[in-house]
This record gives C-alpha cells, structure tokens and sequence, in this order.
C-alpha cells in the first residue's frame, strides 16, 4: 500500500462509516509467508469482514490463496490500477475474484478471456475531504506537479519555448540520488525477458514497447527537458501544499498521454489520479481531448481541453491572462462541483457494493 491510497480511499471510506482493515505483505519476510498468514489472519480477527479488496499482482498474493478467501463466506474484489498497460500483473489471479474492477476499459477483453466472470469499469477518483479549493491570489502560470518523463517533457518544452510560466513541482531535478525502497520484495520481480514477452501478447503493450524503441533510437532528443526562464523548478509537495497551488494556479497541466506513445502517430491516453485532484482541488486543469475524460467534464465550463499544440499554446496564453481570472474562477467552481458530486471513491464503490448484492 501506498500513501495516497490512504489519503484517497481509505479515509474517505472511514469517513463514510466504513472500518478498513490493511493486511500488508511487506510486513512479512517473503510473499508465501504473507499469503500462509492470511487465512489465519482472516479468520481469527474479532472483526466481521464483508469485503476482501486486492490492488497488490499475482506476486503477492496467489489465486490459491484468493481460492481460500471465498471459502470464509468474503465477497472478493480486485482492482487493477494498471490494467491498462500492465494487465498480466493480475492474469493469474483475476479469474478467483468475485468482482474484477479495471481501471481503463481497452483491456477488458483480455479478463474476459482470461475467465472473469464479473467486470466493473470505473475510473480513478478523488477524496473530497482531503482535497478541496483554497482560492486565494491568482498565479497566473501553469503548473505540474509530478516527475517529468516520457510524454511529460515535450508538453513542458512547449510551453516553455513558446515564452509560457510554467512551474514544475518534483524532487527529480533538484536531487539525484533516489530514495532507496526499503519495502522491497526481490523474488517478485518481472525479468526485461517477460515484461518484453507480456508487452508483445496484446495490441497495447506491442504499441507501449514501439514507442519506448522510437524514442531511444530516432527521436532521443525529444526526451530532454529544456531548462529556460520560463521553467520553474520547485521541490516535490504535499498533498496539503498541492492544494493550494492547484487553486491558485490559473491553469493546472493533466497529462495522459501514455509513457512514450505520444510519438505515435494515435497516443495512448490513461486517466491518472491528477485528473480528479485538480478538480476536487479547485484548480482547472488543461489536458489532451479524449472522449473518456470528456465525458467526466465539460470542455470550457468545468475542463480545458485541446486537440493540437497550437490549440494548446493559444489556450494555456488565453487562460493565463488576468483578464480572464473571474472567468477561471468560475470554471474551478464548476470542477469542484462536478467532481465533489459525481468522482469521488465513495461514488464509485457504492458501485461495487451494488454489484456484490446482486
């Protein structure tokens, strides 16, 4: 488990009545041991469980063990946040869970094949509680909170080389040296040799590893960020400090295009957590046209969305003029709106408890 998981889901989940109880395979020496533990764990709590829920890959937890789980009475629930260009994470397993919850829709037929009886799609969503507007002084730039890689850099450079504030929230620029995982399980790891094999097996991981090719061999240069007067570098932020800079910002970047695929000729677009936390934020962010993310918010009422760079460059120039500032407000009072009351993760599992009932 990681942090914003509970930032996000369980404490918003807490805050709605419901007892959340993690059981973390990193607390144990090694993924048999941990999985040997949790029947026992399961059924010697003094806590009546209702659901078990899964987001961990078929190296922590096996289907044998999912198996055991439905013969306690639990109703089981996986959920796969990377089902879109990882879905082999969960191959093993998915088939044993009651429910299977994806993230992204384009993979669904593989969990079909792969004998899941039961598919929810639902995307990512964001906790109204933990994040909300902080409206104070406009800041007329545009801002990125997050690393900056694959198609994340040319989007910057472009604003950037077209004379646009741009301020960039990440540690990766400032200090080299990365945080070592100390939580790390060796055994679990994926060789290169089977994640190039899992990539070939299905239309998105073939197009994923292209794309990974033609920017190493042909088009390298685009993978270096620009470093100008109109970058500003800033270090990583809290999920406290995000929500003011989110608010303030006139325009917040959301960036979905996947990895290397925005050198293809059709990118590969995934919805990330960002693209409710602007909202919910009360920031407006500016992000590729996609019809999925379309259909979450309305194009210049709630989102900005473009279609091309120079929709891109002409919009970010247009929303960052203090002329505009009453009507930014506005357009972040819609998005707050629009997500407090359709994209939260209480919304989305009210879902899943419906199913389960059925």
């Amino acid at each position: 488990m990681s942090k914003w998981q509970y930032v996000h889901i369980i404490d918003e989940l807490e805050r709605h009545g419901h007892k959340i109880t993690v059981y973390n395979p990193l607390a144990y020496k090694s993924p048999e041991e941990a999985n040997e533990n949790l029947i026992p764990y399961i059924k010697s709590s003094k806590i009546k469980f209702d659901i078990f829920l899964n987001c961990e890959s078929d190296g922590f937890l096996y289907a044998s063990t999912v198996d055991e789980i439905c013969k306690t009475g639990l109703a089981t629930v996986l959920i796969c946040f990377d089902n879109l260009h990882a879905p082999h994470l969960h191959k093993k397993m998915a088939s044993h869970f009651d429910l299977v919850w994806l993230t992204s829709y384009e993979t669904k037929w593989l969990f079909e094949k792969w004998g899941c009886k039961k598919i929810i799609f639902q995307t990512y969503a964001a906790n109204p509680f933990n994040f909300s507007p902080h409206w104070k002084n406009p800041v007329h730039s545009v801002c990125f909170i997050g690393s900056p890689y694959g198609s994340r850099i040319p989007i910057l450079n472009a604003l950037t080389q077209s004379e646009i504030n741009c301020d960039v929230y990440t540690n990766s620029l400032i200090y080299k040296e990365k945080a070592a995982n100390k939580n790390k399980i060796p055994n679990v790891k994926i060789s290169p040799v089977e994640e190039i094999r899992r990539a070939l097996s299905f239309d998105i991981g073939r197009k994923v590893l292209y794309a990974a090719l033609l920017n190493r061999t042909v088009l390298k240069n685009k993978s270096t960020l620009n470093k100008n007067k109109f970058l500003s570098v800033h270090p990583s932020v809290s999920f406290d400090a995000m929500q003011e800079i989110y608010s303030n910002n006139a325009l917040s970047l959301n960036i979905t295009a996947l990895r290397f695929t925005y050198l293809l000729k059709n990118p590969l677009h995934k919805i990330h957590l960002r693209t409710f936390e602007i909202p919910m934020c009360g920031g407006l962010e500016i992000s590729p046209y996609t019809d999925e993310l379309a259909g979450y918010f309305e194009d210049r009422k709630e989102i900005v969305l473009y279609k091309s760079e120079e929709e891109f460059i002409s919009k970010s120039r247009f929303y960052l003029d203090p002329k505009n500032d009453a009507l930014i407000l506005q357009m972040k009072e819609n998005a707050r709106k629009r997500a407090e009351n359709e994209h939260t993760w209480m919304n989305r599992f009210n879902k899943v408890f419906e199913i389960l009932k059925k």
